[in-house]
This record gives structure tokens, sequence and C-alpha cells, in this order.
């Protein structure tokens, strides 16, 4: 079993990896907000191992959040548009997901456990 220290190591390699290999991309902290509440203005977390993951931003539902590309229609306007998109017909999903702004990012994960 690895230390944490060693794991620390191989993501901070790895993500210097991703970086350099896509220097145009933004690298954006993919925060889990389980655990975390508002009594504290920081946190600690552990992170994983990064990856480039495709998200996208969305004010048309609250809270405003990011989302993570699914790779269904459905899942991904809802995510996007809410849940008035289960109403939706499959051409109209098609062309709402076509329209969601994604965006490849590099991603680190954040866990507050």
């Amino acid at each position: 079993m690895k230390l944490e220290s060693e794991l620390n190591c191989e993501n901070a390699q790895e993500l210097s990896r991703l970086i350099l290999a896509n220097p145009k991309k933004r690298v954006v902290a993919w925060i889990s907000s389980d655990g975390i509440n508002d009594d504290y203005s920081s946190y600690v977390g552990n992170i994983s191992c990064p990856s480039i993951q495709t998200i996208a931003y969305t004010k048309l539902v609250e809270p405003e959040h990011y989302i993570e590309k699914q790779g269904d229609d459905l899942d991904d306007c809802i995510a996007y548009y809410g849940w008035d998109a289960d109403d939706w017909t499959d051409e109209e999903l098609a062309r709402k997901a076509a329209q969601i702004p994604w965006e490849d990012v590099i991603a680190v994960s954040v866990s507050a456990t």
C-alpha cells in the first residue's frame, strides 16, 4: 500500500505532465461538497490523480454550478437545463445537448474526507 505522500508525489507529477502537454487548457479543482459547510473559511482535502474532463458551467438551474459531461443527451440536458429536459423529444434533446458550452479542462478532484 502506498503512503499518502507517495500518492501526492505521483499526482503532482501527473498534473505537471498534463499541464505541459496541454498548455492552453484551464486547470480546475473539482471539489466534492460532501462534508463541507459554511462554518469555516478554509478546508483540507485529498487530491486525486488529475485528468482531462469535459465540463460546462450552468446558470440555468439553481444553484449555479459546473457539470461533468456524461455523454448521454438526457443526463447532460437535465444537469445543464434542469428537469424540464425530461419532457423533451429526442430531437429537442439532441439539439439542446449540442448547444451546451462544453470545455475540456485539466481537472483535479478534491475530496473533503
